[in-house]
């Protein structure tokens, strides 16, 4: 693998992931409210524009997580996906998910939600830019693969939403479909790790928050996390890490 493209991947999802703890303090509200306008500790209001997503508040107060967690942990993910996958057109695309999932997981966490905000663009443009890709390279099949991924991950999901206290939310079914697009361009294989993964990434963690106490039996736990980790760890998998580790 290209150590060249590996630092590019995980520097580029670096910088992008700094930037990651203001918009998730923008978008981390309750459902149906707008995206947060002012400080919560002292009501000064954020800053207009794209500045008013790109930095803090005036006032100082901290925000959300650091950004000194969510850079390399950005740059960690898109760093094994430059490893994973190499130098192939897909790969901005992938990184950019990599990003993108870092702030869902943010927002999940802070206020058990996937905001429409992000995911729904997202699923939008999704279709159209695997189609650029799949032009150039000729990988319609793959691009057919990611829409019949796509709708089966979704459909999955929705069903287990719909379950009496399944404790999903449609949120994780939209995350779904839309991880489901990237891991059907890759294979069959992907998906279904895709789908199987989270599972076993989220039961040790209910496991650990049961035993300190910061959860019960009937609490709800956000999912998002874990589907997309579950997500990464497919990609790594189908993409060539006995590759990776080889050197």
């Amino acid at each position: 693998m290209s150590a060249v493209v590996v630092g590019a991947a995980a520097l580029g999802c670096a910088v992008a992931g700094a930037f990651v703890p203001t918009v998730a303090y923008r978008l981390a509200v309750p459902y149906g409210e707008p995206a947060r306008r002012e400080c919560t500790e002292c009501g000064t209001p954020l800053a207009p524009g794209l500045r008013g997503w790109t930095a803090g508040p005036d006032c100082g107060h901290r925000t959300s997580v650091s950004r000194w967690l969510t850079a390399p942990v950005a740059g960690l993910a898109g760093g094994l996906l430059g490893a994973a996958l190499g130098p192939v057109a897909v790969l901005p695309l992938f990184l950019a998910l990599a990003v993108l999932g870092v702030l869902l997981a943010v927002v999940d966490v802070a206020c058990h939600r996937l905001p429409d905000q992000v995911v729904l663009p997202a699923l939008a443009v999704t279709p159209a830019l695997l189609a650029v890709v799949a032009l150039v390279t000729g990988g319609w099949d793959d691009w057919l693969r990611g829409l019949l991924g796509c709708l089966a991950v979704g459909v999955l999901l929705t069903g287990l939403v719909l379950l009496p206290g399944a404790g999903f939310g449609f949120g994780d079914a939209k995350v779904g479909a839309l991880l489901g697009w990237y891991l059907g361009w890759l294979g069959w294989d992907a998906v279904v790790l895709g789908v199987v993964l989270p599972w076993v990434v989220n039961a040790p963690v209910l496991l650990v928050l049961l035993a300190v106490r910061r959860v019960g039996w009937r609490s709800k736990v956000p999912f998002g996390p874990a589907l997309l980790v579950g997500a990464l760890l497919a990609v790594l998998a189908v993409g060539g890490w006995p590759t990776i580790a080889a050197g």
